[in-house]
């Protein structure tokens, strides 16, 4: 999409408009046709591609403005487990950096919608003896953006860290919580939050700021300055912007401020994951 709508005014906001005074429009931007949150990716080059800037949503079905397709960066060799008797363990200490992609910002912007289309890739599913299946917090992620209903199949969840101390640990759907369900119920205990980063922005003391939609009253994910540079070292990022319209998954707790918006926080970086999407 080269265009959305300004929820504020119902005014017709273009990249330009965005990249030009993203203050104003973050987490206020919805498709023109099926009213979806949506975001602002923009334009960049590889060694193989060049991309224009465009907004992105997960767009409801048979929307007309679904012009082009996101895809994951999912691992090729990741599975699906839908063993509904399987409990699942995580380790925090046995995650490696991540990469996500590399890129340069190209400033393009333009005036016909693109028509590149991305391949769905479908993953065979497995493992059904019984035992904990060992995974990742970045395959859990996985898991819960192919199938909605992953967190309700009866299974077991263990996070652990620091060589074997227990973070989270019980039935994987009460310990589940999507971002934009989080509320006052869930202070006081470590959770799995997850969901999809709409726009992200950095505040005068250096923190990192992912929000889930309307950066003043929505829920968002604080991480302070130390943990952003770690953000990037640790994924590979050249910028925060690389995480526009990302999935993320990160155990934590959470907080509200005066005002009554939620804030998710966590300590390190292993404790979180994201699922970066991209025009293809």
């Amino acid at each position: 999409m080269l265009h959305c709508k300004f929820n504020e005014d119902d005014s017709i906001c273009s990249t330009i408009d965005y990249e030009e005074n993203p203050d104003k429009y973050r987490g206020l931007i919805y498709c023109i046709d099926c009213g979806e949150k949506a975001w602002f990716t923009k334009g960049y080059e590889t060694q193989k591609i060049s991309r224009m800037a465009c907004f992105g949503a997960k767009h409801k079905e048979g929307c007309n403005a679904s012009t082009v397709e996101f895809v994951s960066d999912d691992p090729d060799n990741d599975e699906d487990e839908k063993n509904q008797n399987s409990g699942i363990r995580v380790d925090l200490d046995k995650v490696t950096s991540q990469s996500i992609y590399v890129s340069n910002d190209n400033n393009k912007h333009g005036d016909e919608e693109s028509d590149w289309k991305g391949k769905s890739k479908r993953k065979i599913i497995g493992n059904s003896d019984g035992f904990p299946l060992s995974k990742s917090l970045r395959q859990l992620l996985t898991n819960l953006c192919r199938n909605s209903d992953y967190g309700d199949e009866n299974q077991t969840i263990t996070i652990v860290a620091n060589s074997g101390r227990v973070v989270v640990e019980g039935d994987l759907r009460s310990n589940l919580v999507r971002i934009e369900d989080v509320s006052r119920e869930h202070i006081g205990k470590d959770y799995i939050f997850w969901g999809k980063i709409n726009n992200l922005n950095i505040d005068k003391k250096g923190t990192l700021w992912l929000n889930y939609g309307d950066n003043l009253l929505e829920p968002s994910i604080a991480l302070n300055s130390k943990l952003k540079e770690q953000v990037l070292v640790n994924f590979k990022l050249k910028e925060v912007s690389e995480l526009d319209g990302s999935d993320v998954i990160i155990v934590g707790h959470v907080g509200f401020s005066p005002q009554g918006k939620a804030i998710i926080s966590t300590g390190f970086t292993k404790y979180m994951s994201f699922r970066r999407v991209t025009v293809k």
